[in-house]
């Protein structure tokens, strides 16, 4: 396994070795840039209704922030939309009971880690280790 190197005491890289995950160098982040984007509008007061309604800990893995890391993160949870805003197609009366899940950042990133397939929370579920922590 290769170790850390400070960039100049290294050989040069290649383009073989970037694609080699224990080449290690030193890069430039935070270049300022400027973007164009388009936004989804949420509506804080379902986010709320869902956390009223389905709690705050993770329908998929059973975390609790709260749990965790105690009274400064109590009810702190994502809020999911079932259905992704981006396929409404534009604007959409959204239920929290039906439209609105909590899911823990972990679980709500891997359910957008294929762009074409968001998984569903039953799916989310499937890929869980035996053994998780799984209350929901």
């Amino acid at each position: 396994m290769a170790s850390w190197q400070p960039a100049d005491q290294r050989a040069p890289t290649t383009d073989a070795d970037q694609d080699d995950p224990q080449s290690f160098e030193s890069g430039f982040e935070g270049e300022k840039k400027q973007r164009f984007v388009t936004t989804y509008e949420r509506d804080r007061k379902l986010r709320k209704q869902a956390i009223a309604i389905h709690g705050a800990s993770c329908k998929a893995c059973g975390f609790n922030f709260g749990k965790t890391y105690g009274d400064f993160a109590t009810g702190f949870i994502h809020v999911h939309h079932v259905v992704p805003v981006s396929e409404f197609g534009g604007q959409k009366k959204v239920d929290p009971v039906e439209d609105l899940i909590p899911l823990c950042a972990n679980c709500h990133a891997v359910v957008y880690l294929d762009k074409s397939n968001t998984l569903t929370l039953e799916k989310l579920k499937g890929l869980l280790s035996p053994g998780q922590i799984n209350l929901g």
